[in-house]
């Protein structure tokens, strides 16, 4: 399948070429005789359907029929965008369809949007407890270098219950590194989460745009554990130094399960907060399908809109991002904010194809 053709339908026109390339190889093609039905209403589907040639006819429960022809701008997004799925599809005419699975997909946008989440990392860090990543003077060291105490300081670490807290401190290994060895590497699978201890590393990406020093205290590698995609930067030692290292099972039951709050929507009225939904799809996907009332806030540029989000209010993450919407709950809590994670799916409610 060719790239360009690939770029015309949502997400993929939103890719990098690199991306693209690696959904590529998830991509099956498939055609259809008139009349075949490509999938059934009601029925958890594993893969994403996009019409490449032909019609189509998207039939709800109450059986009335949206008719789908290729080339035009409803084709280009996938037939089927919720599991289970909202309408039945069947064939008009010969069909032709490639289908990529759900699960791929999300992992691709996650990696690409998490990518560019680490591009803005370096206009937004600080000796501000709230930011993930310190920038540090290496020629004005500070005598508190208590990693520890920088650690529990965090407000990622105000959402996990000091029994816990013992726990996780219980079951870091201790990693000695020396200088300029690599701790992470973009691309690779991530299977741990880091804290720094002693010394400082450098985080750096391909694209030469994150170009961050991390003390003491500081803490990454949380974003493709959650996402459950590749690296999107490496960390290299600037000086001989100890990690804390924390597998990605115990990162599970320790920093994650604690701190993703999920919340459905009976729940939201009880809230003594202002409730403010977030979708952190990309804007073209949240054009096509999103829920009312609910603010577009791309996962890329979260970590951009801190500074005019308030602590006053109760950040609710729409559950209909896949693994981004995890990212996002989390990155939210690492900076402060009281975040939650939608558990029902509201949006799979809605017509596929509303705008």
């Amino acid at each position: 399948m060719d790239l360009s053709v690939l770029r015309q339908f949502v997400p993929f026109s939103e890719l990098s070429q690199d991306y693209l390339v690696d959904a590529i190889d998830h991509i099956s093609l498939k055609s259809y005789k008139k009349g075949e039905m490509l999938f059934k209403r009601g029925r958890v589907c594993s893969e994403r359907y996009y019409l490449l040639d032909g019609n189509v006819d998207l039939i709800d429960a109450s059986f009335t029929a949206m008719s789908i022809e290729a080339g035009q701008e409803q084709a280009c997004s996938p037939l089927n965008s919720t599991s289970p799925t909202y309408c039945s599809a069947v064939a008009k005419s010969v069909v032709k369809v490639f289908t990529i699975s759900a699960e791929a997909l999300d992992r691709i946008i996650t990696w690409s949007q998490s990518a560019d989440t680490t591009a803005n990392i370096e206009t937004h860090v600080g000796t501000d407890a709230s930011n993930q990543f310190q920038v540090v003077n290496l020629e004005e060291e500070d005598d508190d270098n208590d990693w520890m105490s920088a650690l529990l300081q965090s407000p990622l670490f105000s959402h996990i219950p000091l029994s816990q807290v013992q726990e996780l401190f219980s079951r870091f290994q201790d990693v000695h590194a020396d200088n300029n060895d690599i701790v992470i590497k973009e691309g690779e699978r991530g299977d741990c989460f880091y804290v720094l201890a002693e010394g400082y590393a450098r985080v750096i990406d391909s694209s030469q745009t994150v170009n961050i020093v991390v003390e003491p205290g500081g803490y990454f590698g949380e974003e493709a554990l959650l996402g459950n995609t590749l690296r999107n930067a490496t960390v290299n030692m600037i000086s001989d130094g100890v990690l804390k290292r924390l597998s990605h099972s115990d990162f599970q039951e320790l920093l994650q399960e604690p701190v993703l709050k999920y919340l459905d929507v009976s729940s939201l009225e009880a809230l003594e907060k202002q409730v403010e939904l977030i979708d952190v799809k990309l804007p073209i996907e949240f054009r096509i399908n999103h829920m009312p009332g609910s603010s577009n806030i791309p996962l890329s540029r979260l970590r951009g809109s801190f500074d005019r989000l308030s602590t006053s209010s109760a950040y609710v993450v729409v559950n209909d991002a896949g693994s981004r919407a995890k990212v996002a709950a989390h990155l939210l809590c690492q900076a402060g904010f009281d975040a939650y994670i939608l558990k029902d799916d509201q949006a799979a409610a809605m017509p596929e194809s509303s705008s």
